[in-house]
């Protein structure tokens, strides 16, 4: 073998490497073959700020309408126009993009899946009479094309539901009709993931009016379950697409006036043993608001039985809730079903709600209502962390935003809203996805944004006093001081650091850089820093970021190491007073400094078994670096950031 012939092996074995993959990737719609909806990563709950955004073209009616998937340390978004955008997942970068679509539409709702390296694709030109429908398979370390398949090429099909991936055979179904009315008869395909040209297996009923819109599957087992416009849930062996059974909800739920159509997936979960999706119709009943139900309904995962009968076509609900028109798929975690509905489409004002509902008997718990920005048509997201339940949505209204719900139990509390930047006052059709500490959405702006909690740490200048001690609260991807710092630094700063081993140890910004920095890097919650501001004036760092699950930090005693100082910082954001912050671990004659610029250091002693002076340094709060002198043994500060 020549070296030319060596190079060329090298560059496609790079080619098809797929980067790893992490636990908390999002790499499907609502993040799994079940639509499972729920992570554990922690997520901003205080005050969201812009890690990136990007644009993927377009800003006004139909920019991204799927919700953006994350995988091997990439955002893939598909825009209106059939381009399939990779950005860095952590910076925003943009890779590479591809269109997916021979002919040149203007709206696509379909949203990939990822795996092993590879994106699947599903579009529709986005075009009524173009009919042209498309599954392609690329790269995603550059983008190139593996392969694709024309599905249909027959005038007004679509493929509309979310992709669905799983063990090695991706799923999508396709729709014709109107904006009001389905026409024709619908296919659910199934392709080989390692080669979507292999068509393994296609099913259309035998009957009208009965297409696919947003009915994304759910794959368990054995079986695919998925809904359809006639108010169907169809069960399928996976293998080979044989029929199995079906349910109509409208003649077995009493849900027949008006017929509502499925077009939400089908969520699955195994501890229940049951499927939840939602169906409506935006028939203007409700004072407006449609009807619609969320729908929870028995399934055998060794059988394939649907509704708990054993028979064809029989069985029933096992609950129904009345939501009003809806199209979100329902999220169940611990007991509990969320999920999104009465969102009034073409009226103002845009009023709609979220909803958590008994997941025994589908009766509401609590429901968050806006008046004229709740147009949920989204699939909530959710975030468990520490015993905490976050819920994420997005508004399909004009300016919509983006919110976060806490559910405390038999209310909820509204976290916070965020609100896109000008000019982007568009439309937010679909949810988010969560990964690695950060939550992703597009705009029919065409703008992709990810979003972490921030806080502001103030460095001060006092004209004799250069001294600040500061901390940072919140696990950040910037951990160089040139990018912790970035362009406030100013000639001669000095960043210290303080090992209870070694003493202090510092960097200095010289000649535009910084000098010495892996002294003090890399810069992270948990550790108190001395900031020396020698030029310029008063200067604020952004931390963007996320709490960390757990802090352990070890407070150096003197009689472990006969050094009793310790710089640390307290990694929440919630402020607490010392008794709160540090419990039991005190011991006599421990103290606790705190330094304010202009002014000098302030303290506290552990005297007699509590704090005396301790409004000298209360309260104990994220941004602030704390000097810790521990008279007795070493100990381990140890904290839930959730839970403060």
């Amino acid at each position: 073998m020549n070296r030319t012939t060596i190079i060329m092996a090298l560059v496609a074995i790079a080619l098809t490497m797929p980067a790893a993959v992490s636990a908390a990737d999002w790499q499907q719609f609502q993040k799994d073959k079940v639509s499972i909806g729920w992570v554990t990563d922690s997520v901003p709950i205080y005050d969201p700020a812009i890690v990136w955004s990007n644009s993927t073209g377009g800003t006004g009616h139909a920019g991204v309408d799927v919700v953006p998937i994350v995988a091997g340390g990439r955002t893939f978004v598909l825009n209106s126009s059939g381009w399939l955008h990779a950005f860095n997942a952590t910076t925003g970068g943009f890779e590479w993009k591809h269109d997916c679509t021979p002919i040149t539409g203007g709206f696509e709702l379909s949203t990939p899946a990822y795996n092993d390296g590879i994106v699947y694709v599903a579009t529709s030109a986005g075009n009524l009479s173009a009919g042209f429908c498309r599954v392609t398979a690329l790269h995603a370390i550059n983008g190139s094309e593996r392969e694709n398949k024309t599905l249909k090429t027959t005038y007004g099909y679509q493929l509309n539901t979310p992709v669905t991936y799983a063990d090695g055979r991706i799923y999508v179904g396709d729709w014709n009709g109107t904006a009001t009315a389905t026409s024709g008869s619908g296919t659910y395909w199934c392709l080989n993931a390692s080669n979507v040209t292999q068509e393994l297996w296609n099913y259309t009923p035998n009957r009208v009016c009965c297409g696919y819109f947003w009915a994304g599957a759910a794959i368990v087992g054995d079986y695919i379950i998925f809904g359809d416009d006639t108010t169907n849930v169809t069960c399928l062996y996976n293998n080979n697409g044989t029929f199995v059974d079906y349910i109509n909800i409208s003649e077995k739920c009493g849900c027949s006036s008006p017929v509502e159509k499925i077009r939400s997936s089908i969520a699955w979960n195994e501890s229940t043993g049951r499927i939840y999706f939602t169906a409506g119709e935006a028939d203007g009943a409700y004072g407006g608001y449609g009807t619609g139900h969320v729908y929870a309904v028995a399934f055998n995962d060794t059988t394939g039985d649907l509704g708990n009968d054993g028979a064809t076509g029989g069985g029933a609900c096992e609950w129904n809730n009345s939501i009003n028109f809806s199209r979100s798929t329902p999220a169940y975690y611990d007991g509990r079903i969320y999920v999104g509905g009465a969102h009034q489409m073409y009226s103002s004002p845009a009023s709609g709600k979220m909803c958590c509902l008994h997941e025994t008997n589908g009766t509401l718990i609590w429901q968050w209502w806006h008046g004229t920005n709740g147009r949920v048509q989204a699939s909530p997201a959710v975030s468990v962390v520490n015993g905490r339940k976050f819920i994420y949505f997005t508004t399909n209204a004009a300016n919509g935003s983006a919110y976060c719900l806490e559910d405390i139990g038999d209310n909820y509390t509204e976290r916070w809203e965020w609100n896109p930047p000008a000019p982007d006052d568009q439309y937010i059709l679909q949810g988010m996805s969560i990964s690695n500490g950060t939550i992703y959405f597009g705009t029919d702006y065409g703008i992709v944004y990810a979003l972490q909690d921030h806080f502001d740490i103030h460095i001060w200048k006092n004209n004799s006093d250069p001294k600040n001690l500061f901390a940072v609260p919140l696990k950040s991807a910037k951990t160089t001081l040139a990018e912790f710092v970035g362009s406030d630094a100013r000639s001669n700063d000095k960043v210290y650091i303080y090992s209870n081993t070694a003493g202090y140890k510092s960097a200095s910004y010289l000649g535009g850089g910084w000098m010495w920095a892996s002294n003090v890097e890399p810069i992270g919650p948990g550790v108190g820093y001395e900031y020396h501001r020698i030029g310029g004036g008063a200067f604020t760092i952004t931390n963007t970021g996320y709490l960390l699950k757990n802090v352990n930090t070890p407070i150096y005693g003197k009689l472990t190491t006969g050094d009793p100082k310790n710089l640390m910082g307290y990694a929440t954001l919630e402020d607490r007073n010392l008794s709160a912050a540090f419990g039991a671990s005190p011991v006599a004659n421990d103290k606790v400094y705190r330094y304010f610029n202009g002014v000098g250091y302030r303290s506290a002693s552990y005297i007699g078994g509590g704090w005396m002076w301790a409004s000298n340094v209360e309260p104990i709060m994220p941004g602030v670096g704390y000097e810790y002198n521990r008279e007795g043994q070493t100990f381990s500060w140890n904290y839930d950031p959730y839970n403060v």
